[in-house]
C-alpha cells in the first residue's frame, strides 16, 4: 500500500491525510466536528438546534420531540462528547441513549445520528420500530452481524466479547446486573460497548462508545460498521494520536476539504422507504418495552 506508517515528521503537521483505519484517526478537531454537525442538520430538516449550559452544549431535538442529539463542547467530569437518545414521550423519561467519549472519532456518532434521522422519517411507527430494532434480540443481531466479519470471539463467563484480529477494536455486551466485572457496577442495566485502542494500551485506554439497554440495534450496528469495515477518515497529520501513528496508514489527501461526515455504511439501508426484509426467518422474541418515536 502507498502512504506511510508512524513517521509523522515526514510531512507538515497541517497536511491533510486520509487515515486508515479511520477508527484510529483520533476524534478530529472540535471545530470540524461542530461544522459537520451543522452540515448534518442542514441536510436533515427534521431537527431544531438549541444551545444550552451557557453555550457549552449544542442540542438538536427532533420534530417529534422524542429524540435528541447532543454535542458537548465542555463536557466536564462525564468525558462524554456526543449523546444520541430517545425518549418515551415529549415529556417522558429517557428510554435509551448512546454516548461517545472525548476520544471517539466524530464520524461515528454522526453516522449513528444519520441512521436515526433517516429512520425517523419513515411514515409509520411500525416501519420505524422494524428498522431500528428488527425481529431478533440485540445479542442475536450482533452475532449475525459479527459473523460476516473476521473478528475473534473472546467471550468469557463475564460478558459476550469480540475483537479485531489485531486487537485494535472490539465489542463487549453486558447483561443486566449479571456481572460484578461490569465497569458500571453489578446493578447496571444491559448495554453494549464499542472500543478502539492500541494493542499495548490498557483496557481503559483508547475511545469508547456505550449503548444503553433498549438502544436500537440498527444504531449499534451503524457504529459497529466503522470497526468491522473500516474506511479512511480525513485528518490533519497532527490530529492523529501519537500512540496510533505506528498502527495507521496516512495517505496524502488530494482534496483539502474534510471528508463528508455521513457514513458510507448506513445510507443503503436507511434510504429505503420500507422496513428491511429479514434475510432469514427469525424466532419470536419476548415483548419489548414500548418505545415511542413520534
Amino acid at each position: 500500500m502507498t502512504g506511510d506508517r508512524g513517521d509523522a515528521a515526514q510531512l507538515p503537521s497541517d497536511e491533510q491525510v486520509l487515515v486508515i483505519p479511520g477508527y484510529l484517526a483520533g476524534p478530529g478537531d472540535l471545530d470540524t466536528a461542530n461544522t459537520a454537525f451543522g452540515d448534518f442538520l442542514a441536510e436533515h430538516q427534521g431537527w431544531a438546534r438549541y444551545s444550552c449550559d451557557g453555550g457549552d452544549t449544542s442540542v438538536a431535538i427532533s420534530n417529534c420531540l422524542t429524540s435528541r442529539i447532543q454535542l458537548a463542547y465542555e463536557p466536564g467530569h462525564r468525558d462524554v462528547r456526543w449523546t444520541v437518545a430517545g425518549y418515551e414521550s415529549p415529556v417522558g423519561e429517557r428510554a435509551w441513549n448512546a454516548t461517545f467519549d472525548l476520544a471517539t472519532p466524530y464520524e461515528i456518532p454522526l453516522s449513528v445520528a444519520e441512521t436515526f434521522s433517516y429512520v425517523l422519517a419513515y411514515s409509520s411507527e411500525f416501519a420505524r420500530e422494524e428498522a431500528l430494532w428488527g425481529r431478533v434480540d440485540t445479542r442475536a443481531a450482533l452475532l449475525r452481524h459479527l459473523g460476516e466479519s473476521d473478528w475473534q470471539d473472546v467471550s468469557s463467563p463475564d460478558a459476550m466479547a469480540f475483537q479485531a484480529c489485531d486487537g485494535t477494536a472490539g465489542l463487549t455486551r453486558w447483561d443486566r446486573g449479571a456481572y460484578a466485572a461490569d465497569p458500571a457496577g453489578p446493578d447496571s442495566s444491559a448495554g453494549v460497548t464499542l472500543w478502539g485502542r492500541g494493542p499495548a494500551e490498557a483496557a481503559d485506554g483508547g475511545w469508547k462508545a456505550h449503548f444503553s439497554e433498549h438502544a436500537p440495534t440498527r444504531l449499534i450496528t451503524a457504529a459497529l460498521d466503522h470497526l468491522t469495515d473500516p474506511q479512511a477518515e480525513l485528518r490533519r497529520r497532527a490530529e492523529i494520536p501519537v500512540v496510533y501513528r505506528g498502527l495507521v496508514e496516512a495517505r496524502p489527501a488530494a482534496q483539502p476539504a474534510r471528508v463528508q461526515a455521513a457514513s458510507r455504511h448506513t445510507l443503503p439501508v436507511c434510504l429505503s422507504p420500507a422496513p428491511p426484509v429479514p434475510r432469514s426467518p427469525s424466532p419470536p422474541v419476548a415483548p419489548r418495552p414500548v418505545r415511542r418515536l413520534s
